[in-house]
C-alpha cells in the first residue's frame, strides 16, 4: 500500500528538523546518498522509502525502481529491536530480514540512533493512535538497533579480547596486579630501611 502523502511529510519533515542539529546524523546520511532504503511495515502493509542526500532525508510512500536495502518487520519485531540485549538476534531469528545493500542499511540506522521524537504525537493526525503507535516503535526500533549493536559489539570484542586473544586483562586480573605492586612497594620500603640502618651501623665507631 501507498503511504499517505501526509504521514511521508510528517515523518520527513520530523527527522530532517532533527537531523538539522545533528552534524554528525547528516554525515551519515552523506555517505549513502541517492541510496533508498525501504521499510516495510508488515501486518499494516505500509512500505516507507527512505532517500538519503548531503542535506537531509528524503521520505517517499512510492517508488517505481527496486530499493538498495529493505527490512523489513512487523510492528512488534521492529520494536523489539531497541529492547533485545542483542538486536542481531532478532535478525538472525528471522522475525526482522535486511535485504540487499546491508551497508546502507546500516548507515541508515546509525543516523537514526540519536533521534528522539514523540512518534505518537506527531503522526496520530495523520494515520490516528493505532498506526501511529505501530509507526512509531518501528522508527524507534531501527534507531535502537544502532544503539544495541553498538553496545553488543563493545561487549562481544571486550569479552574477546579478555577470555580468547588475552589481550586485555579482567577486572580479577586488575586488581591482582595493583595488590602486587602494593605488596612490592611495601617491600622495597622495608629493604630500604633495613639497608639505612645497616649503613648507619657500618659508620657507628662504637658498633664496630
Amino acid at each position: 500500500m501507498d503511504a499517505p502523502v501526509l504521514l511521508t511529510a510528517v515523518i520527513e519533515n520530523a527527522l530532517n528538523g532533527y537531523f538539522a542539529l545533528d552534524e554528525r546524523a547528516r554525515a551519515r546520511l552523506a555517505e549513502i546518498e541517492g541510496k533508498v532504503v525501504a521499510l516495510e511495515i508488515t501486518g499494516l502493509d505500509l512500505t516507507l522509502y527512505f532517500v538519503p542526500g548531503a542535506t537531509g532525508l528524503q521520505v517517499l510512500g512510492r517508488y517505481g525502481d527496486r530499493p538498495d536495502t529493505v527490512i523489513r518487520g512487523t510492528p512488534m519485531a521492529l520494536a523489539r529491536l531497541s529492547l533485545a540485549e542483542d538486536p542481531n538476534r532478532v535478525v538472525l531469528s528471522g522475525d526482522v530480514s535486511i535485504d540487499g545493500n546491508t551497508h546502507a542499511g546500516r548507515v541508515f540506522r546509525e543516523a537514526l540512533a540519536s533521534v528522539e521524537l514523540d512518534w505518537e504525537e506527531l503522526l496520530s493526525k495523520a494515520v490516528g493512535d493505532i498506526a501511529a503507535h505501530q509507526i512509531g516503535n518501528a522508527l524507534r526500533g531501527l534507531g535502537g538497533w544502532a544503539r544495541r549493536s553498538a553496545g553488543a559489539l563493545r561487549m562481544d570484542v571486550t569479552e574477546y579480547l579478555q577470555e580468547e586473544s588475552r589481550d586485555l586483562p579482567t577486572r580479577y586480573e586488575i586488581e591482582d596486579f595493583a595488590n602486587g605492586v602494593d605488596d612490592l612497594r611495601d617491600g622495597v620500603e622495608r629493604l630500604a630501611a633495613r639497608v639505612a640502618r645497616a649503613a648507619r651501623g657500618l659508620g657507628d665507631p662504637d658498633q664496630q
